[in-house]
């Protein structure tokens, strides 16, 4: 009887732990992310489709351009997960509007973006002027 009460007792002060993930905060979109991004196979010299820009706190594509608030950082089966939590203004809402964007560093340099995973897109990083 004394076995089973310890054993309840130790299940419920670790089972609240064991459905947790861990999610560190981060002040700034890690520098692995930070430069300009263009939609994977297109050219970045061409006037098409203008590159995004991620600096360590800020988020700028065409119709947006957002700042970010804070970054969390969860680990994944092929490394960390970023979450970038932002405050998005386009030129149609006078009010910021809150927003994520999913970051994931890929093989080769690339990287995926998305609002949320089945949104992700790859992205190639443009060459520095």
């Amino acid at each position: 009887m004394r076995f089973t009460r310890m054993a309840v007792i130790v299940v419920i002060l670790v089972a609240p732990h064991a459905a947790t993930a861990d999610i560190k905060r981060l002040k700034a979109v890690p520098e692995a992310f930070r430069g300009a991004w263009i939609a994977a196979g297109q050219s970045c010299t061409n006037g098409d489709q203008p590159p995004l820009s991620i600096t360590a706190s800020a988020y700028t594509r065409a119709d947006a351009r957002c700042t970010i608030d804070w970054v969390g950082e969860t680990a994944g089966r092929t490394g960390s997960i970023y979450s970038a939590h932002m405050r998005c203004a386009t030129g149609e809402q006078p009010q910021p509007s809150i927003a994520n964007l999913i970051l994931i560093s890929e093989e080769n340099g690339m990287v995926s973006l998305g609002s949320d995973f089945q949104s992700l897109r790859s992205y190639q990083r443009c060459p520095t002027e």
